[in-house]
């Protein structure tokens, strides 16, 4: 059987934090910028962070797709 056909794609994500180093330690951050927002009344300071995670995209063939029909129950 051949093997399957894969290609990288990226996703990026946006988000305000309090602690940037916590929450981009492990992706490849795109862009930080300070920002102060108002919570219940309260100035929290903090970051927007956007950050860029890979994602991997796979192409499954009819016969892959076919295989083992009814056995396999993929919640998803």
């Amino acid at each position: 059987m051949a093997d399957p056909i894969e290609k990288g794609v990226t996703r990026r994500h946006t988000f305000f934090c309090t602690d940037r180093q916590r929450h981009s330690s492990e992706t490849t951050v795109i862009d930080v910028v300070p920002k102060t927002i108002t919570v219940f009344g309260r100035e929290v300071s903090g970051w927007i962070v956007t950050t860029e995670e890979p994602v991997i995209d796979k192409t499954i063939t009819l016969a892959e797709a076919l295989d083992d029909v009814g056995v396999r129950h993929d919640p998803e």
